[in-house]
């Protein structure tokens, strides 16, 4: 019994760290930047929009520019975008789909 306890409880202090943790920011993200995108290098490949990402360090949003990355097959890129919550401000990730 008493090495039942053991094992869930070092499970559960194992785990608890792999947990995925959501920011919420109570600063709106500025406006996104208009972009020129650069040649395509290829017909296999699709744009990711520029958007604004938080620094923890610097406590402010910096710009990540927009750029090409190849398709994988049979998907379809789903871009990224902050949402507005009654939390704050959260960034939901771009994913392949």
């Amino acid at each position: 019994m008493k090495r039942t306890i053991f094992v869930l409880l070092l499970a559960v202090t194992l785990f608890s760290g792999c947990a995925k943790r959501t920011f919420y920011l109570k600063i709106a993200p500025p406006e996104n930047r208009t972009e020129i995108r650069s040649e395509r290098p290829g017909i296999k490949f699709v744009w990711v929009d520029g958007h604004w990402q938080w620094n923890r360090k610097k406590e402010n949003y910096v710009w990540i520019p927009g750029h090409w990355i190849k398709k994988k097959e049979g998907k379809i890129w789903i871009h990224g975008d902050w949402h507005r919550t009654r939390r704050g401000w959260v960034w939901v990730k771009s994913y392949w789909k």
